[in-house]
């Protein structure tokens, strides 16, 4: 009997042992979760463009165009047009912000579901720009070339000043392929004052750099206005940048006229020389209204400064004076129109 107490206690230790092991194994099996199912591949092949770039895609798989925005979108591209080829040709959809998510406006048609391999051009909305800065808007774009075997382009754009604290900041252009993105700036006040009414304008001609093909369309996309020519052809206006333009002093200051050529007026940039004969100290530029009327601005410029710019004239071809000054006084003054 003594022998068997210690046995029976032995045998219920290791039935202990042995429940308490099985309950170890059986706890991770019951607790454990299903696994969380694997996410969709992307939609898409190639590295999503930056904001406002362009680039050229190939589906990965089957997908709508709810899945191909969506999956730009979380790449860091939010997708503004699409082009994809349709029996044979060349389709472009832009982004709507109703169903479809993309539409076809001249064929009133959506984009259909694209199989897989299917390549796409997509362009990704703009980054949002610095405080100040706001797109100008763009009155008209024509292109001219130079008389050359092997033309030079220009862009000659006229974009506006909504009011009269809008101040012409600068041009950034892009080009991918043979399109180029040409975006105009404006600088806008941040501070609440009390504008002028006076709506103005800026010509300012872009030279279009790199290689063309002859016969290919180049796209010229110009903030929100779009146009197009074919390199090489005859239909181009000649018309490349304008030779310098200078306002010469000479002769005694009394007599002394100065002038603007209107095609200098336009650009905004004025360039004075001066002969030795005409000891000038400095000059003045002055500018007037849309009606003509001078207005109270009036710049002095050094004579070391032998240029000063860009003036905003009311309008291209006009409404800037310069005067020459001197011990003696001040020049008359022709103005330009």
């Amino acid at each position: 009997m003594a022998v068997a107490r210690p046995m029976r206690a032995w045998a219920v230790a290791i039935a202990a042992v042995a429940l308490a092991g099985a309950s170890l194994i059986a706890w991770p099996v019951e607790a454990q979760e299903a696994p969380a199912p694997l996410p969709p591949p992307a939609p898409f092949e190639g590295i999503a463009p930056k904001p406002g770039d362009l680039a050229l895609l190939r589906t990965s798989r089957t997908v709508t165009p709810a899945d191909l925005a969506s999956g730009l979108t979380s790449a860091g591209c939010a997708p503004t047009v699409i082009a994809i080829t349709i029996g044979g040709q060349w389709q472009t959809f832009v982004a709507s912000t109703a169903a479809p998510t993309f539409v076809n406006a001249p064929f009133l048609a959506a984009v259909p579901t694209l199989a897989a391999g299917t390549g796409f051009f997509v362009r990704c909305q703009p980054a949002a720009l610095p405080a100040g800065l706001a797109l100008a808007p763009i009155e008209s774009v024509e292109v001219v070339r130079s008389d050359s075997p092997e033309p030079s382009y220009w862009a000659v754009i006229t974009s506006g000043l909504p009011n009269g604290c809008a101040k012409f900041e600068r041009i950034d252009v892009k080009r991918t392929g043979d399109t180029f993105e040409i975006t105009v700036l404006n600088r806008i006040p941040q501070t609440l004052v009390a504008c002028p009414a006076i709506y103005g304008y800026v010509t300012s001609r872009v030279p279009l750099t790199g290689d063309f093909v002859l016969g290919r369309t180049i796209t010229l996309n110009v903030n929100d206005r779009t146009t197009t020519f074919i390199a090489g052809s005859a239909g181009i206006p000649v018309g490349g940048p304008p030779a310098p333009t200078n306002v010469r002093l000479s002769g005694s200051l009394p007599d002394l006229m100065t002038t603007v050529p209107a095609g200098e007026a336009e650009r905004g940039r004025v360039t004075v020389l001066w002969e030795s004969s005409a000891v000038v100290t400095g000059f003045r530029i002055y500018q007037r209204d849309c009606s003509g009327v001078l207005t109270s601005t009036r710049i002095e410029v050094g004579a070391a400064d032998r240029q000063y710019g860009p003036l905003q004239p009311c309008r291209p071809g006009g409404n800037v004076g310069v005067a020459a000054v001197s011990e003696a006084g001040e020049s008359p003054i022709t103005w330009a129109r």
